[in-house]
């Protein structure tokens, strides 16, 4: 399966994004391998989905129903609490979002009708997590802007980001990869791109993906 993925991802890559109404992605073609392989994904685990290019990281946690992707967060949570040797406040810190993201957390309906309760809670999150406990902005989009369970995975994303970014940045839309209002992009900041998918970006992914890291 993952080298069926990853086939088809390279092909994916050489397309620009384009405008629209797609649910899973913005990319035609993906989005409907999505839609050809919505089963089988739905079981992965989060470690198998980390594994995946970014894209198709994002355009497989948009097909899932809204439990599934409280669980892709909580068990990355949960793993990255074990796995890294956090002091008894930032423990308390992940503690304290593992609660917040409730069962309903990412119901559509909720998501709209919560959006200034949930944003609020963010902002707050985000600048104890830098003004109290120090963490970088590169390690907070580690915790609740990527579903990676290793922090390796991010560098080797910023890494490619940076290798490329003048040529995307050249010839094409972009992959509609980020959320304007809140993202991480690193040295890039997030600029409308050329389409919109609902969820995927920002906040643990439940802000709409509409633009690309310039």
């Amino acid at each position: 399966m993952k080298k069926e993925l990853v086939i088809v991802f390279t092909i994916v890559f050489l397309l620009s994004c384009q405008k629209s109404e797609f649910e899973f992605s913005c990319d035609p073609v993906l989005n409907e391998f999505i839609i050809e392989h919505r089963e089988e994904l739905s079981g992965i685990t989060i470690h198998e989905l980390a594994s995946y290019d970014l894209q198709l990281q994002k355009a497989i946690f948009n097909s899932w129903d809204y439990q599934k992707k409280r669980c892709a967060w909580i068990d990355k949570l949960h793993y990255v609490l074990i796995h890294l040797p956090f002091t008894e406040s930032e423990n308390a810190h992940i503690q304290t979002l593992i609660t917040h993201i409730n069962e309903e957390y990412f119901l559509k309906e909720n998501i709209e009708k919560n959006l200034e309760i949930r944003s609020r809670f963010a902002a707050e999150w985000i600048n104890y997590s830098i003004n109290d406990l120090g963490w970088s902005d590169q390690f907070i989009a580690f915790m609740v802007y990527r579903l990676y369970t290793d922090q390796s995975q991010l560098n080797s994303e910023l890494s490619m980001l940076r290798s490329i970014g003048t040529t995307i940045k050249t010839d094409s839309e972009g992959d509609c990869d980020c959320n304007v209002s809140v993202d991480f992009c690193d040295d890039f900041i997030c600029k409308s791109g050329g389409c919109t998918i609902s969820t995927g970006c920002g906040w643990l992914w439940s802000m709409p993906c509409d633009g690309n890291c310039y």
